[in-house]
């Protein structure tokens, strides 16, 4: 609806903007916070983890010393703790940083799995070659510190990542183990001569005991086992993450299905709004009928629909009587406040007897008991009521400040409204509250009203239109007739605006006495 000539009756489209429940982005962003805050958690899991393996670690080097080992074998295990303590507390430091700015940096999660498998095959040889034992590469206890790192691995959450760790977990365990296969074959071979001897100890009468070299298949089997780990793994975590995938599918759809039956209520509860708007604005007649004046209106109604109300009606003793005002709050219930504050008006106007602060008055009262005792609602509105009569206007009640252009002044007078009443609804009675003012009216001058939907609407800059630009295309434009100069208010608003939802009706009223 852009004037009060035009209204339009159409079915509701869920998918265009400006309606108050929108299916925006929200849930994808949000998903994408509480995605990287869990990884961060996690990652700081593993990094504390990491300082409790390498507390265990120094306790176990150290008790190797006691127990006898040389020291030079300390200085090497201490040196490749050493080296893992440093680089997690740089990943301690780095996921601290993370955690306060929000950001997360994937590539850690793949670098800190092949960290920690390296560091334990390098930890892994240094020991075996210190202590020239290589039987240590092929022992169960080994082999499971490899499946603790690959289960650290897992709570990073990612399939890519337990895959990868997995894969250099069998790469570097293997390699190792082939690496001392030439070390460890003189040992199994001895034990396979000795089974002559050993068997009578272990074997009871009749029983056949021999001792075979196995490690061929030690390869093969340890080598499933981690890959089998991995997998277990990999489908545990996909598992979950189905679960919670579906279960947030399930309360999102029923979230958005709510949302668009919202969205349809509302669009229907905005169009009744519209046409509220529209059936109680004046006519062109109307506007032709006023006595020595020309009288233009414009009101563009926002997608959510305010509460603006302006009013013309001229009298069969040559005065016009007219209003504007803004309801507070959007949506229907301003719109029936608006059409109340309308009805109120009129049939004061055509009691006749009144002054516009009486008018005022029962305007309130009427307003006051219906919003407060009836709706039980808050709103209230801004209003000012204004006659011309006899080369005068008398304007009563609070709303955004008038301008008047004098036909030979350069420059416009503002009319402030502040002092002339409150706003209307607060209170059952407003009389001591409520004063006129006397202007002045003479040919060619100009009087314009507004509601704060101009002043205060916003570019893509987020900045304000603002009072004193309306007021400087207003001195421009003054010399034109009535209609030019709405037109000219409201194009210059639209171009500032460009492309920005309009959240608050837009308004203006210019009255100009041509004789």
């Amino acid at each position: 609806m852009k004037n009060q000539l035009e209204s339009t009756e159409e079915t509701p489209n869920l998918n265009e903007k400006g309606y108050r429940f929108q299916l925006t982005d929200y849930y994808k962003k949000r998903i994408q916070e509480i995605h990287i805050e869990m990884e961060i958690k996690a990652e700081v899991f593993a990094s504390k983890f990491r300082f409790f393996f390498i507390g265990f670690l120094v306790f176990v080097a150290l008790l190797s010393r006691l127990g006898g080992r040389p020291v030079e074998e300390l200085y090497y295990q201490l040196g490749g703790i050493s080296f893992l303590l440093g680089f997690n507390i740089f990943v301690f430091f780095l996921l601290k940083k993370s955690s306060k700015e929000g950001i997360y940096y994937p590539k850690i999660k793949f670098f800190a799995s092949f960290f920690e498998m390296t560091t334990l095959t390098g930890l892994l040889w240094y020991f075996v070659i210190s202590s020239q034992n290589p039987t240590h590469v092929y022992s169960g206890a080994m082999s499971f510190i490899y499946f603790i790192f690959m289960s650290l691995a897992s709570i990073r959450n990612r399939r890519s990542v337990i895959y990868f760790a997995g894969g250099i977990a069998i790469l570097q365990y293997l390699g190792l183990m082939f690496y001392f296969y030439g070390d460890i074959k003189p040992i199994l071979d001895n034990m396979v001569e000795y089974t002559d001897i050993i068997a009578p100890l272990l074997s009871a009468k009749g029983e056949v005991f021999k001792i075979v070299s196995i490690a061929p298949v030690s390869f093969i089997l340890k080598a499933f086992y981690m890959a089998m780990t991995g997998f277990l793994i990999v489908y545990s975590i996909s598992n979950a993450n189905e679960t919670s995938r579906k279960q947030s599918e399930l309360i999102f759809n029923t979230e958005k299905k709510a949302i668009l039956e919202e969205n349809l209520r509302l669009g229907m509860e905005l169009d009744v709004a519209r046409q509220l708007q529209a059936m109680v604005l004046p006519n062109a007649q109307e506007l032709k009928d006023c006595k020595d004046l020309e009288v233009a209106a414009l009101m563009e109604a926002a997608t959510e629909v305010g509460g603006d109300y302006y009013d013309v009606y001229p009298m069969a003793n040559g005065s016009t009587y007219f209003a504007i005002g803004d309801v507070t709050g959007h949506g229907l219930q301003s719109g029936v406040i608006m059409m109340m504050t309308q009805c109120s008006f009129r049939s004061s106007i055509e009691r006749g007897g009144q002054s516009l602060s009486e008018i005022l008055n029962n305007i309130n009262s009427v307003l006051f008991g219906n919003i407060q005792g009836r709706m039980k609602d808050s709103r209230n509105l801004t209003l000012s009521l204004f006659q011309y009569k006899e080369g005068k206007i008398y304007l009563t009640g609070q709303h955004e400040d008038f301008l008047i252009k004098r036909q030979n002044e350069p420059e416009s007078e503002i009319i402030e409204t502040m002092d002339l009443g409150i706003y209307i609804g607060l209170t059952d009675d407003i009389k001591s509250m409520v004063s006129e003012k006397e202007i002045e009216f003479n040919v060619g001058d100009v009087f314009l009203g507004y509601t704060d939907g101009v002043t205060e609407a916003e570019n893509s800059k987020k900045e304000y239109y603002g009072h004193d630009r309306m007021k400087k295309k207003f001195e421009e434009i003054a010399h034109l007739p009535s209609a030019q100069i709405v037109s000219g208010l409201y194009e210059d608003l639209r171009l500032f605006i460009g492309e920005t939802e309009v959240f608050d009706d837009i308004s203006y009223i210019v009255v100009k006495r041509k004789s």
